[in-house]
């Protein structure tokens, strides 16, 4: 398998900007568009709406003239014939509205039909410039009054010669016949034409907006979708990069445990420096607790580590033998071969009475030439045990193979299940030994088993 790959906070940081970046980006390209065709929807809505009232305005303003002409030729008021001209001179109804339409829809369809519209009643004033001139000179109005668009109008021979009766029905018959209404059908057909056409380009234009509503809708729901997937993308990454091991990091801080080596780099980096760390002050640590724990010459436990120990087994509840061991004559092996032959005499001992005993035993230097065993699981019926250990340690030092002096042990001994003690375990012990020393220390097989067993020796067997 190869190597697991490992994650940088830095890279998934900088990814995370720049998805989120693009998705922004993404976002408000779509909101500028939505604008841009919501503006576009709403103006070719206002265009539609402005282009229907010009389209009505053409209708309307050639309604008007039909109106005012036929007014004029019905009733001979020559107001009517002014107000026509008003309108095709100065007002320009038709012409402003198809001006205002072609602000809009220039060189469209409805544009096309429209300026159609405004063709067909162009030439339809052509027929009642005619009708109009029959009424002028039927009611005999000056010509001086004439429009200069009525005085261009020539009658027909047979036109000159009717009578004004005649003149004014014949005008009257024009503006009303078959044909003039066809022409103004003509116009309203062509305008209905062109709101058709610009019906169906609204239509067109609004279709497309609602086209691109649609894809942008659908784009905004795949960013939200992408959105959501990052988040909990990033929830997920930053849980299992991040969070996890933080917390697995703080419960083994609380435990006082190394940490695991997970997350992103950053992490596992801090990890394993934190580990180098906590390894190394363990391993003082551990080294300053044996040297606080030990004698620095024998390694044997020391009289600090001897104290609370005893005291702990005093306050416990299982049995314990204490043993004080005493080198004889130390002193004297001092200033005869030195200090240096001391100090090796010292480390054999201790080297000899670890040997003798277990592994669970506590074997401790308390003093100068003064040791002590702390023997675990053993009550008073083990005094035999302890009498061959110490005939065996003694056996070893009397006899030794190496060039140091010969030495021998005092031993003390109490029990902590003992009968009738006199005092703690420690004094009892203790003046155990002392009964030793002032008996011939290791003459023969002195031995004291303190409040349990008689003193041992050669000459005297027999039990307290």
């Amino acid at each position: 398998m190869g190597a697991k790959r490992k994650i940088e906070i830095r890279k998934v940081s900088r990814l995370g900007i720049w998805i989120t970046l693009f998705l922004a980006l993404a976002f408000v390209f779509l909101i500028i568009q939505g604008e841009n065709e919501f503006f576009a929807m709403n103006e070719s809505t206002e265009q539609y709406i402005q282009g229907e009232k010009a389209a009505q305005q053409l209708e309307k303003g050639a309604d008007y003239l039909t109106e005012q002409v036929r007014m004029y030729v019905m009733t001979g008021d020559t107001s009517y014939m002014d107000a026509y001209f008003v309108e095709t001179n100065q007002v320009k109804s038709r012409e402003n509205a198809l001006d205002t339409f072609k602000t809009y829809f220039d060189r469209t369809a409805s544009f096309s039909a429209l300026k159609a519209a405004l063709d067909t009643s162009l030439e339809l004033m052509t027929t009642e410039y005619y009708a109009m001139r029959l009424v002028c000179e039927a009611n005999d109005v000056l010509q001086s009054n004439w429009p200069d668009e009525i005085k261009a109008v020539e009658l027909s021979k047979e036109d000159e010669e009717l009578s004004d009766d005649e003149k004014i029905k014949k005008a009257q018959h024009i503006v009303t016949e078959e044909s003039y209404q066809e022409m103004k059908d003509i116009i309203a057909e062509e305008v209905t034409n062109c709101e058709a056409k610009l019906i169906r380009q609204t239509r067109h234009y609004q279709g497309n907006a609602m086209t691109i509503f649609s894809s942008m809708y659908s784009k905004l729901q795949i960013g939200i979708v992408l959105m959501v997937i990052l988040m909990i993308g990033s929830y997920v990454m930053i849980r299992r990069l991040i969070v996890k091991p933080l917390i697995s990091y703080d419960e083994s801080i609380k435990l006082g445990e190394i940490l695991p080596v997970i997350g992103a780099v950053e992490l596992q980096n801090l990890a394993v420096t934190y580990n180098e760390i906590y390894v190394a002050n363990k391993e003082t640590e551990k080294l300053i607790r044996h040297e606080a724990e030990h004698d620095p010459l024998t390694d044997l436990f020391n009289r600090g580590s001897f104290d609370k120990l005893i005291h702990i087994y005093e306050t416990g509840e299982s049995p314990f033998a204490l043993i004080f061991v005493d080198v004889d004559v130390f002193k004297e092996v001092n200033d005869t071969f030195g200090h240096g032959i001391g100090d090796q005499i010292l480390r054999k001992v201790a080297s000899v009475l670890k040997k003798q005993f277990r592994n669970i035993d506590y074997v401790c230097r308390i003093g100068g030439d003064e040791f002590a065993v702390i023997m675990v699981n053993s009550a008073s019926d083990k005094r035999c045990t302890i009498k061959k250990k110490i005939e065996e340690a003694n056996e070893e030092l009397s006899n030794p193979t190496d060039s140091l002096p010969a030495v021998s042990l005092s031993v003390g001994v109490a029990f902590s299940d003992r009968k009738n003690p006199k005092g703690s375990i420690s004094n009892d012990a203790d003046a155990a030994l002392y009964y030793i020393k002032e008996h011939g220390r290791n003459k023969g097989d002195n031995l004291l088993y303190h409040g349990i067993f008689m003193i041992q020796t050669k000459n005297e067997p027999g039990a307290r």
